[in-house]
């Protein structure tokens, strides 16, 4: 007989586009990071203009995401209407990291700061201010602060506060 253990993760269907274009960006910065800070130089304002754009639809998307689960404390484990995805935090810090990397390519760095600090933040503080519930027959109870519920926003979150800091603190070159 034999066992297959495996993982499956479910990307809700309404993820996909915005991850897309969130991987696009990654991709972009990844291997064309220099070409963009040449076509930076050469054309600092359509690279402004590029760079104010992707962040508005990188944050606007990381928020549609954070707002689904940042407050929800339905336990995924729980066979219950409206739990957490488990892909809903790691895509919106994804995705804000982008859209804060991509402010700071718009030359805003105080809302590079602003957005990445508070987008972070705000997922970090999650576990403390809408703790995620375990429920049963006759019990309910905040899960641990180190159960895979609650680094699901911890680890994205402290991602998205570092990219702030190096973003926003890094002096122009």
């Amino acid at each position: 007989m034999e066992t297959v253990v495996g993982v499956v993760i479910r990307i809700p269907p309404e993820a996909v586009i915005p991850l897309a274009i969130g991987l696009a960006a990654l991709v972009t910065l990844l291997f064309f990071g220099t070409k963009l800070a040449e076509w930076k130089a050469r054309s600092p304002v359509a690279a402004a203009r590029f760079g104010l754009i992707a962040a508005v639809l990188l944050t606007a998307a990381a928020m549609y995401f954070l707002v689904r689960c940042v407050t929800n404390q339905v336990d995924p484990n729980n066979d219950m209407p409206g739990n957490i995805n488990f892909t809903d935090a790691p895509i919106a810090g994804f995705l804000a990291a982008v859209g804060t990397a991509m402010w700071r390519m718009a030359n805003q760095r105080a809302v590079t700061l602003i957005v990445g600090l508070g987008i972070g933040g705000l997922m970090i503080a999650k576990s403390f201010i809408w703790p995620v519930i375990s429920i049963g027959p006759t019990w309910n109870h905040p899960r641990d602060m180190i159960d895979p519920e609650h680094i699901m926003f911890w680890g994205p979150g402290v991602v998205v506060v570092i990219v702030a800091l190096v973003a926003g603190l890094r002096p122009k070159r």
